[in-house]
């Protein structure tokens, strides 16, 4: 008897566990296993309500050379909850045609093991002029660096010298060795070393947004008619928050050098410095403008939705203007809304999906409005919805102005205070509504009686035993 009592309450405690963590799944997402030579492999980490981006180390797949790695985040609220989705991209690129097989393998994140299949990718040979990028590549903007004539240096580098404020720009330590270096070496202490070499470039006046690098990514570049093996230890996007212009001091890399001058056969490691060139960045003032110290500067364009466009005075509307390009996402003010007696427009609700890479940080930012109308008519949306950024492609100021028309026909609301259709608008009545009833939160609910079920499980699992 006691053997079937404890065998109940062992299933009993998994099923209570699974279906605790049924809803923190987190997931592997490959993508397209049919490429040409030009277009990457793509193996995805999915994070759900996670608020911060774990460290995630991507496995070594045989014959694909990693390249850039990108995070995405979407913030959204459903049901009045906040919604967290963290992705995480690794890229991996073929160096010829053919089939390559990507074994089983799994990612840790956190103490969570990921667990992904084996699986066939297939790169056939490109037609087009892209078909370049996946030989051997030249660094992504022109890089100053300083040889030592054997071959080995250590560069930061920037794919900007002059920007203007609030303007991202590329920062990338990369190590360099070429490939007929007579020398061979390690390296040293690294975390050490690396914390070090941030803490002084790290610039205090600007807004960072990095992929995070767990691990050095290594690939082969051409540099002046060289063939060099890169070592990318860190890369960031930043964003000048004053017009103080950016300086990045020489650092230094310290590695271990294998020696065997001394005796043949007889090898050992001595440390040796390489030290990169200083850098500056200028930072340019925009030009005047009422709007100038709040504006955002990038390149952006305008999504927008009118869930109808013909309704009744007092009756609600859903209106969304969505902000999308290239910037600091993070950082878009909501759009500058003109106040009328026309209309009732209360605070939006907002989400943002942001995509952070080496090359960028793009994304889109969403602003949802309620709109209730007071009177009828015509109504042109951009009269009421404009919102003005700074082109930095184009070095002028630009208003995205919503182009929809908002068609409104019945007694005014504020004479009748009640919409031809009948029914309520959205706020209507909202005085006589209960707010001191407590919303039911079901998941807590459920949560909090598995944890109950739990610890009942644990006591009747002691009490078995004593017996």
């Amino acid at each position: 008897m006691k053997l079937y009592a404890l065998l109940n309450i062992i299933l009993c405690f998994s099923g209570t566990l699974c279906a605790q963590t049924i809803n923190d799944a987190s997931t592997i997402e490959l993508g397209s296993k049919n490429l040409s030579l030009d277009q990457p492999f793509l193996i995805s980490v999915v994070l759900r309500d996670a608020e911060t981006r774990p460290a995630v180390i991507f496995p070594e797949i045989n014959g694909l050379e990693k390249r850039s790695k990108s995070a995405t985040s979407a913030i959204s609220t459903v049901d009045g909850k906040k919604v967290v989705i963290q992705t995480i991209t690794q890229e991996y690129y073929a160096t010829k045609p053919g089939n390559y097989l990507i074994p089983e393998f799994v990612i840790t994140v956190n103490t969570l093991k990921l667990k992904s299949e084996e699986t066939m990718v297939v790169f056939s040979k490109s037609t087009g002029p892209g078909e370049a990028l996946s030989a051997v590549v030249s660094p992504p903007f022109e890089t100053e660096v300083e040889d030592t004539g054997d071959g080995i240096f250590l560069s930061v580098q920037t794919d900007k010298k002059a920007i203007y404020i609030r303007e991202g720009f590329a920062l990338r330590i990369s190590l360099y060795i070429a490939e007929n270096a007579p020398v061979q070496m390690e390296f040293y202490r690294f975390n050490e070393q690396l914390q070090s070499i941030l803490k002084q470039l790290r610039p205090g006046n600007c807004w960072e947004e990095n992929v995070g690098i767990e691990e050095i990514v290594k690939r082969k570049v051409t540099i002046r008619g060289r063939r060099y093996t890169e070592y990318n230890m860190y890369q960031a996007r930043l964003f000048p928050i004053t017009t103080e212009d950016i300086v990045f001091p020489s650092i230094a890399l310290q590695m271990l050098v294998i020696d065997n001058s001394k005796a043949v056969n007889v090898e050992r490691k001595v440390i040796k410095s390489f030290r990169s060139n200083k850098a500056t960045i200028s930072v340019r003032q925009l030009p005047d403008h009422p709007l100038r110290d709040q504006v955002a500067v990038g390149q952006y364009g305008l999504k927008e939705n009118l869930s109808s466009e013909l309704v009744y005075p007092g009756e609600s509307v859903r209106y969304m203007f969505k902000v999308e390009g290239v910037g600091n996402i993070a950082a878009i003010p909501a759009p500058t809304i003109q106040t009328s007696s026309t209309f009732d427009i209360y605070p939006p609700e907002v989400s943002q999906i942001i995509k952070r890479s080496y090359q960028s940080v793009i994304g889109e930012k969403t602003f949802d409005y309620f709109v209730v109308p007071r009177k009828d008519g015509e109504f042109p949306l951009g009269r009421y919805f404009q919102w003005v950024y700074f082109n930095s492609a184009k070095a002028k100021y630009d208003t995205l102005r919503s182009a929809k028309m908002l068609s409104v026909k019945g007694e005014d609301y504020k004479l009748a205070n009640l919409s031809l259709s009948g029914s309520s608008g959205l706020y209507d009545n909202l005085e006589s509504l209960d707010s001191s009833k407590e919303s039911i939160d079901y998941k807590k609910i459920l949560k909090d009686t598995t944890n109950g079920i739990v610890i009942l499980l644990l006591i009747a699992m002691v009490w078995v035993f004593r017996k």
